[in-house]
Order: structure tokens, then C-alpha cells, then sequence
């Protein structure tokens, strides 16, 4: 899924807000589990390292090798230890193998919080995204410390507009200019889900 928000991009000005948000335990149902990302899950990692487009918005190794992957699994374990937020595994139920990450990373204003994803191409059409999505935004909308989730979608990525929409996400707004890379900028789409959605 190409910049599908995804919040595990290199950091710019990340925000730290230790207990904020912890590891959540227990998001699965018989599509799903979302959990911390292990050594075990290489092969995924390996796998997106392939994908350029989540190459491209990550901080997935461009080349992949056994020490390149062991650190993406390290930087997202390190992501709730420092209270930038959490990275999570994405766990196909039916195989048991990881698939893709989900992600919450604090935003400037408090209370709100950065959504993220991505899915390796073998495993996309499955639902897997969107039933994520929905998971641990109703988990994070339930913390005292959450009251809204944002993602920015690249306009071209009908895909990833399908998850937030069928997640119950709102598109709030085009921001023109928003993404750059190679030299060029392009616009980015603004998705919400607030408490008062799901009510």
C-alpha cells in the first residue's frame, strides 16, 4: 500500500508521549491478530523490501539481510519504549504468519494520533488492512488518551482509501503539496475517526 499513511516512515519531528499509548494485548478475531513484531517475522520484512512503494514511505530495508531485519524489528519495538507510539505485527489467523504492519504514532496536537499500514503484495485482497484498521482504531479511540486518528492517503491509492472508508474513516480534506520525494511534491488525502464515528 503506497503512502497509506503509514507512520512508520523515517521520523521528521517525532513526538514522544511515554504511557500514552501502550502495547495493546488481545486484537484478533478470526481474521487477525495484531501483536509485537518478532525475529520470526523476517520473511515479511523481507518481502516488503521488495515493494517499492512501501520502500519508498518506510523505514523497511531497501536491501534486505538478516541484520537489516532483526533492526526494523528493533526500531519498532523502540517505538513504545521511547512513547513515539506503537508498531505492530499484522498476523494472518488462517496461516499464522505476519503480513503486514499497523501503526499509531503521536501527532503535535495531543489526543491526536497518526494511523499507518501496510500489506506485503503476497497477502492483499484479503481483507487483512481494513480488518486491522478497525481493530486498533476502536482499541485506541477506548484510551483516555486518544480522541482522534488521522491518515493521509496519496490521492492514486484507491486501495488504501477502500481500508479507511470501510473502517469508518472520514476524508476531511486534500493537502496540496503535502508528500515529497525524488524533488517533487503531491497532494495527500485526510482521513479522520473520532469516538462520536463508532458511537
Amino acid at each position: 500500500m503506497a503512502r497509506s499513511g503509514a507512520c512508520d516512515a523515517w521520523p521528521v519531528d517525532a513526538i514522544y508521549r511515554p504511557g500514552a499509548i501502550s502495547e495493546p494485548a488481545g486484537l484478533r478475531d478470526d481474521v487477525v491478530l495484531l501483536r509485537r513484531w518478532s525475529y520470526d517475522d523476517l520473511g515479511c520484512i523481507e518481502e516488503a523490501s521488495r515493494d517499492p512503494d512501501i520502500v519508498s514511505n518506510t523505514t523497511v530495508p531497501e536491501r534486505f539481510s538478516d541484520v537489516e531485519g532483526r533492526a526494523f524489528v528493533d526500531r519498532q519495538w523502540g517505538r513504545a519504549a521511547s512513547g513515539e507510539g506503537v508498531s505492530l505485527a499484522i498476523i494472518e489467523a488462517r496461516s499464522g504468519s505476519a503480513a503486514g504492519l499497523v501503526c499509531l504514532m503521536h501527532r503535535q496536537q495531543p489526543g491526536v494520533v497518526g494511523l499507518g499500514y501496510w500489506i506485503v503484495a503476497s497477502r492483499r485482497g484479503r481483507g487483512l488492512a481494513r480488518d486491522s484498521v478497525v481493530r486498533l482504531s476502536r482499541w485506541a479511540l477506548g484510551l483516555g488518551s486518544v480522541d482522534r486518528l488521522e491518515a493521509l492517503v496519496d490521492p492514486t491509492n484507491a486501495a488504501s482509501m477502500r481500508v479507511l472508508e470501510g473502517a469508518g474513516f472520514e476524508q476531511e480534506a486534500r493537502l496540496r503539496g503535502y508528500f515529497g520525494a525524488d524533488g517533487a511534491r503531491s497532494d495527500a488525502l485526510l482521513y479522520s475517526l473520532i469516538s462520536t464515528d463508532i458511537a
